[in-house]
């Protein structure tokens, strides 16, 4: 191990803190699925709050994938941190095969920094999206204490509904691990870039985890964010329908 990085290995995956984070009370996962939602303003957010990036999760079962940021190589799967805060991001589409050992190693990563929320962040696809004006933000979380931080942030609690892919994998994981854990879904297109839900979702994580982030200048360049995203929305697609992410339009059979 090189001098200064930390790891915490699951069996597949890896995340490696590249700088010691010491204090970590949240930490939100935004991963690109439906709308690019979270990727847009887990994003924006990094830029917005100059948030440092101090890790990534590497594994020999990722793909041959590097990004370059001002002429800097970088892993596409990084952790930024800022006071009590840490995001982890990634830049290219999560393969179904990757979920599991991916949401284990970050339960298991945010129960050895007794973080008391973890956040996973996304887009809920609904059919009148061009009617609404500002997207709503939803919210599952899997203890009365996570309920209790949602209703005092403003965020409506889902009532019934589907929800697939990444996002439950870490819920049912972190249910297990007994990590608090807490699902935050804003009205969002499915198969097109939204900016407009992703500044919906920025609102509400301004409120729930104290940030003070700007959404005006995502929201003027909506249309130039759509366009540049569009490759990458083309190629979430495909890791969408493998985990099913159509089904949260459905109503559950049964009621509780």
């Amino acid at each position: 191990m090189c001098e200064g990085i930390i790891t915490l290995s699951s069996s597949r995956v890896t995340v490696v803190e590249t700088s010691p984070i010491d204090k970590c009370r949240y930490c939100l996962v935004g991963f690109p699925d439906v709308g690019l939602v979270s990727s847009i303003a887990l994003g924006h957010a990094i830029l917005q709050a100059q948030m440092t990036e101090v890790g990534h999760l590497e594994s020999d079962e990722f793909p041959p994938v590097i990004v370059v940021h001002d002429g800097v190589p970088k892993p596409p799967l990084r952790l930024y941190h800022k006071n009590d805060v840490v995001f982890v991001v990634s830049e290219m589409p999560i393969d179904s095969n990757l979920i599991t050992p991916i949401v284990r190693s970050l339960v298991d990563w945010a129960e050895s920094k007794n973080v008391e929320l973890l956040i996973t962040t996304s887009g809920i696809a609904v059919p009148n999206r061009l009617e609404i004006e500002v997207p709503e933000v939803y919210g599952v979380a899997s203890s009365a204490a996570g309920r209790k931080v949602m209703e005092d942030a403003g965020i409506k609690a889902l009532e019934e509904g589907f929800i697939a892919g990444l996002h439950a994998a870490l819920m049912k994981e972190s249910l297990k691990k007994k990590v608090p854990s807490l699902i935050l879904l804003a009205q969002s297109h499915l198969k097109y870039p939204d900016p407009g839900a992703a500044a919906s979702l920025i609102n509400a994580l301004n409120r729930l985890v104290g940030f003070d982030v700007d959404t005006k200048e995502l929201l003027v360049h909506e249309g130039e964010v759509r366009l540049r995203l569009r490759a990458l929305m083309q190629r979430t697609q495909e890791n969408m329908q493998q985990v099913k992410k159509g089904q949260e339009q459905e109503i559950p059979l049964l009621y509780s």
